[in-house]
């Protein structure tokens, strides 16, 4: 198993199911955003595989608050 994806939603890693849709939800934001696809590769690598502290922020904000934020300087994510 990967060591970012987990069974239990609790912890500070992604199910497969949620990293599903996260990964799908961003792309789709940041296609609409018009960000080139190795930016998009780029940021979705520090998103997925980040942190617990990270992964919860995810949880709590959503993909599209996450999809502005990570193109901001000085983001949790250190995109």
């Amino acid at each position: 198993m990967d060591a970012n994806k987990s069974t239990n939603k609790n912890s500070g890693m992604l199910t497969d199911d949620e990293l599903a849709v996260y990964e799908f939800a961003l792309r789709d934001e940041f296609n609409g955003m018009h960000i080139p696809l190795e930016k998009q590769e780029y940021y979705l690598e520090k998103i997925l595989k980040a942190n617990e502290e990270c992964i919860l922020h995810l949880r709590k904000k959503g993909a599209i608050a996450i999809s502005r934020e990570v193109i901001e300087d000085d983001n949790i994510f250190g995109a």
